[in-house]
């Protein structure tokens, strides 16, 4: 029995061990397959090139620019690298951030940052971007995703992970566990297989940098916040990852994702503005060449600019560039439809039908009603608001006027869901706690000009021609439209305010009435021309209509300023002083007799540059006289023309111009303005040594004939000291023949050289020689002294007739002020030196002593204007390198240094002060320096020179009386002299400009 059972217990055991033996090995079996596919799935996705095929498919999709629902699109779409500008962000709480799509940061928002200095730190995180409509939320994802698949290595999480939530809110919905990993999948393009479990494995290793754009874009409220929701299980599923989550302000504050830090983007910069016009041109010319080059560039810089003066030029498009979707609607239109602002008409309608529904619908995101009926009910809220002349309305009456009109085009949708819906669009917004407006009054006076199209309502706007609230939705209305009606009642009111208008609405390619637009030319012809017969009241009224239309482009100043942008034109300087009989700027004197500029010419839209400073002082007061309403006009202050907002506007006629400055109001003299000059633009009032005194020698080079009237002189001189002086031929005791003799031989070179220079037909100058050679001959053999004095006389008569001739036919030489002939005869000669002293009694120092040297030095008759030249310079100039002179201080100096040599005791020089030279000339000069620094005649070369030889001597004529502060004036003068003559004739072009300030 014991045996048995024994039996059947092995037996037993045989078939459980069996049994268990097959188990084991099925399990071990098992266990082998899946460490095989697992060890497969490893080397599948480590030797898989599925990761290069994943970013160069990513890279493809974000390689361009997103024009998509743009009405505007060239021939061209710029790839992202070529014109992207880096967005800066900043912490910002969802419920502080503007709906705006011009959203101002307050003053203290201070602090900007980069998408890429929070990611890819050692800690991940998670980020909420809020922005406003077209501010770049999308175009910053894509451009990320673009450079992390450029640039993977090295980076902790070189996977980045593009989803737009709007295209994955039904899978969300349908199956809330449903994993990032399993959406990513479903975004590969066919053919791109992923190994299996890869974007799994990179999830939760904490390589990827996930990017999820439009939480706003998420239509139903409960379905966003079912998405909210989904993406906060993501981040709790794979923590080790970054997160940037995007979304306009009103929809995140609605659904939040917890966890996630909230950052808001920047505005764009002026800075940022102008580097993505420029990036945009140069990318659409390198595309049309095929490459880039300079010809390509200076193309591109060309165009670019032109953009930007037009930008700067218009103040109400210039706002709209901070938002990056509307600065590229603006390249756009401005590119491939036309030039702005001639085009703003069809911008604005662009951006209201982009900003409503275009851009919305071309992601698939519908709203409650279409986009164009939502446009024609804004239309009409505008309309109501500029009828009402309000900027917002509180909630009650918006609701109010949007009601009727909605009813009829949905009545299942209520006033407060339009009026939700509208406003996650950034057109409306809720400005401040219950009160609604449009983000800027120019989408208010574009969509009220379009209802009065729609409902054909003109003649609301002929009955309000002098209403300026009403004067940009006229002009908006007129374009391409008739504007007979609007025109008609312009000029039946005849006011400033209406003419203003009627001029403007020609110039906005409006229908209008040939006789109608002969109507609006004659007015301006019965005002410019210098033979228009005009009325004062008349003038005074087109001159204010002028200013109106001209001055009416302001730019605020970070100061709280208001600047004008455009410069003070020549057309309204030129009313200025048709009614005043103010003196004509430099530059425009050596025009003056000529017939004025055709009446609206483009001459007369030049801005006028070289006014003087007491004339600009002038020019202000003027016009705040005739302007009737409205606060007037001053000018700005230093800070002000220096702010760059009022330097951005004016850099482009700056460019344009040879502008070199802006006259600014001065802090300590209130009728004496300053000049600004742009840092690294030459001082328009600066002249350097060089310049003037190679005017001195072209002066005396282009008068030859001056040096031989300076020789005659000094001839006279000679021949006066042999007949009065110690040496005189008349008698007196004590005489030495050979001082005699000196004085003969000096008188025969003399007269040798102006031979020399001069050979005068009818042979005057060989009777002067021979009746110097006859005295010399007369002197030496002893001859008596009435006979020697009688031949002295006779060629003092000749030198004094000679002297006359040439005067009078050399009437345009540089000497003609320093040169007083007639009073020689009447000098009293005693003591040493008499004839060095009789020379500068009869041309003062500087040329006494220049001639002198250039006879000692025996210069050669052909090397005398050069010499000459040289030696004139280093007698007179005091070594200064350069000079600043302002125009309006030389009648002042003039006056002054001219006192200071007349109070000067000359008697002691050799005789009485009427017959002094430095006396008579400064008189002369006086007269003749403020005549031509008053501006009222023309500086003409001859005058330049005259007033430049006599400055120059009268210096040397203070510094030898000891009075250098008159030296330096003088000097100063012949500055001032060079100065104003090359700022008339062209060399030197005035540059400086007027623009103007609100009071």
């Amino acid at each position: 029995m014991t045996t048995v059972v024994l039996l059947v217990a092995y037996e037993c055991a045989v078939v459980l061990a069996a049994f268990g033996g097959r188990i084991v090995g099925d399990v071990a079996k098992r266990r082998q397959l899946r460490i095989a596919d697992h060890l497969d799935q490893i080397l599948g996705r480590r030797m898989s090139r599925f990761p290069r095929r994943y970013r160069a498919v990513l890279l493809g999709r974000v390689r361009h620019v997103d024009l998509t629902g743009l009405p505007t699109i060239g021939f061209y779409t710029p790839e992202l690298d070529e014109v992207y500008i880096h967005l800066s962000l900043t912490y910002r709480a969802p419920s502080d951030a503007g709906q705006s799509v011009l959203d101002h940061f307050p003053p203290d928002v201070t602090d900007r940052h980069a998408l890429g200095d929070f990611l890819d730190s050692r800690r991940p995180v998670a980020l909420a971007i809020i922005g406003a409509p077209g501010s770049g939320k999308t175009t910053l994802l894509r451009r990320t995703a673009r450079q992390i698949c450029q640039a993977p290595r090295g980076r902790r999480r070189p996977v980045p992970i593009l989803l737009f939530l709007r295209d994955h809110v039904s899978a969300v919905l349908a199956s809330p566990q449903v994993t990032l990993a399993d959406l990513v999948r479903e975004t590969l393009d066919r053919g791109v297989y992923e190994p299996a479990g890869w974007f799994e494995q990179k999830l939760e290793a904490g390589q990827c940098v996930v990017l999820l754009d439009g939480l706003d874009e998420v239509a139903r409220q409960d379905d966003r916040r079912a998405v909210a929701s989904w993406v906060q299980r993501q981040v709790a599923r794979y923590p080790e990852n970054d997160y940037v989550i995007t979304s306009r302000p009103q929809g995140y504050l609605s659904t939040p994702v917890n966890g996630a830090a909230v950052l808001q983007i920047r505005s764009l910069t002026d800075e940022q503005v102008e580097a993505f016009v420029r990036g945009w041109y140069l990318a659409v010319e390198r595309f049309i060449a095929r490459t880039e080059d300079t010809a390509v560039r200076r193309v591109a810089r060309t165009a670019a600019e032109n953009l930007l003066e037009r930008l700067n030029e218009n103040p109400a498009l210039l706002d709209l560039t901070i938002n990056p979707l509307l600065l590229t609607m603006i390249a756009n239109v401005h590119r491939h439809r036309g030039a702005l602002p001639g085009t703003r008409k069809r911008l604005y309608g662009e951006i209201c039908e982009v900003i409503l529904w275009r851009r919305q619908e071309s992601k698939g995101v519908s709203g409650a009603l279409s986009g164009d009926r939502r446009e024609i009910l804004l239309r009409h809220l505008a309309l109501a608001m500029q009828e009402q002349r309000v900027r917002d309305l509180p909630r009650p009456a918006v609701l109010t006027e949007v009601e009727p009109l909605l009813r009829r085009m949905s009545p299942d949708l209520s006033p407060e869901e339009f009026l939700a819906e509208v406003s996650t669009h950034g057109l409306l917004i809720e400005r401040e706690s219950g009160r609604y407006a449009f983000a800027h009054h120019t989408f208010q006076e574009y969509l009220a000009a379009a209802r009065l199209h729609d409902t054909a309502r003109a003649e609301l706007l002929a009955a309000t021609v002098d209403d300026v609230w009403w004067r940009e939705t006229t002009l908006l209305y007129v374009v391409g439209s008739d504007a007979d009606a609007i025109v008609e009642a312009c000029l039946a009111s005849g006011s400033v305010t209406a003419l203003s208008l009627a001029f403007d609405c020609v110039e906005q390619d409006s229908h209008l009435d040939p006789r109608l637009r002969s109507r609006l030319d004659e007015l301006l012809t019965s005002t410019y021309g210098s033979g228009a017969d005009t009325g004062a009241a008349r003038l005074r009224l087109m001159a204010e209509v002028t200013a109106t239309r001209q001055l009416r482009a302001l730019v605020r100043t970070q100061g709280g300023g208001r600047v004008c942008l455009r410069p003070v034109t020549r057309g309204l300087y030129r009313l200025f002083r048709s009614d005043t009989g103010a003196p004509p700027p430099d530059g425009e004197v050596a025009r003056e007799g000529a017939p004025e500029p055709a009446p609206g010419g483009p001459d007369n839209e030049l801005p006028v540059t070289g006014v003087r400073a007491g004339q600009v002082v002038a020019f202000v007061r003027w016009l705040n006289g005739i302007t009737s309403d409205g606060p007037g006009y001053r000018l700005p202050s230093l800070p002000e023309v220096q702010d760059p907002a009022v330097r951005r506007g004016t850099a482009a006629v700056r460019r344009s111009m040879p502008a070199q400055g802006l006259w600014h109001a001065s802090d300590s003299e209130q009728d004496r303005p300053r000049l600004w000059v742009a840092p690294g633009t030459p001082d328009p009032y600066e002249v350097d040594a060089g310049t003037m005194l190679g005017r001195v020698g072209d002066d005396l080079r282009r008068t030859r004939p001056a040096l031989v009237r300076l020789l005659l002189l000094r001839a006279l001189v000679t021949v006066h000291v042999l007949l009065n002086g110690a040496a005189g031929l008349r008698p007196a005791p004590g005489v030495a023949v050979e001082q005699a003799l000196d004085h003969v031989h000096d008188l025969v070179q003399t007269l040798r050289h102006i031979r020399a220079l001069d050979p005068e037909p009818g042979d005057r100058h060989t009777a002067l020689q021979a009746l110097a050679d006859g005295l010399g001959d007369a002197i030496d053999g002893g001859a008596q002294r009435e006979r020697a004095g009688a031949t002295a006389a006779r060629l003092q008569h000749a030198l004094v007739d000679a002297l006359r001739t040439r005067e009078a036919v050399d009437r345009t030489d540089a000497v003609g002020l320093v040169l007083p002939v007639l009073r020689v005869p009447g000098l009293i000669l005693d003591g040493d030196h008499a004839f060095d002293r009789a020379l500068e009694q009869s041309m003062g120092v500087a040329l006494s002593s220049t001639v002198t040297r250039m006879l000692r030095a025996g210069v050669p008759p052909d090397s005398w204007t050069d010499s000459f030249a040289r030696r004139f310079a280093l007698r007179t100039w005091d070594g200064s390198t350069s000079w600043r002179v302002s125009p309006d201080d030389l009648a002042h100096r003039a006056r002054e240094a001219c006192r200071t040599i007349h109070g000067r005791d000359l008697t002691a020089q050799g005789g009485p002060a009427e017959l002094c030279w430095a006396d008579v000339v400064t008189r002369k000069f006086e007269q003749a320096a403020l005549s031509a620094f008053d501006g009222r005649a023309p500086i003409t070369p001859v005058i330049a020179g005259e007033l430049r030889i006599a400055a120059l001597c009268l210096a040397a004529e203070a510094d030898s009386l000891g009075a250098p502060e008159a030296g330096t004036d003088f000097r100063r003068i012949a500055i001032g002299a060079t100065l104003l003559e090359e700022r008339a004739h062209g060399d030197r072009p005035p540059g400086e400009m007027i623009v103007l300030a609100k009071l």
